[in-house]
């Protein structure tokens, strides 16, 4: 099934676009931390607009004059709060590992919520 993105979800991605280019090297740092902290091989951000209660927020919006705040989680913590399905968990991995060279990035906004990958 294809997944259309209407006109909102794609001044979303612009606007998130424009962040990640301005951010990369604080999520890369944030990323590094999870992964040799040894908190897990599959760290996640989180880009939201408002304050979340599921994930540690590392870059608040109205410091760094972004569009989203960023919180970082793991595969395994979203998986404990049911945001990933168990069943989901091994084609979760593989689609972490094919993207490598990217961001795992989980948009949380009220127009759309998906998991999207960035190049770093």
């Amino acid at each position: 099934m294809e997944q259309t993105i209407n006109t909102k979800e794609q001044e979303l991605l612009h606007s998130l676009d424009s962040d990640i280019s301005g951010l990369k090297k604080e999520l890369n740092e944030t990323i590094k931390a999870i992964i040799e902290g040894g908190y897990s091989k599959y760290p996640i951000l989180l880009a939201h607009e408002q304050n979340l209660p599921i994930a540690q927020k590392v870059i608040d919006k109205t410091d760094y004059h972004t569009h989203f705040n960023f919180s970082a989680s793991t595969m395994e913590e979203l998986i404990a709060r049911k945001i990933i399905s168990d069943d989901k968990k091994e084609a979760f991995k593989e689609q972490f590992i094919a993207h490598t060279d990217s961001f795992c990035i989980l948009l949380v906004h009220p127009e759309s919520m998906r998991f999207i990958f960035r190049l770093k």
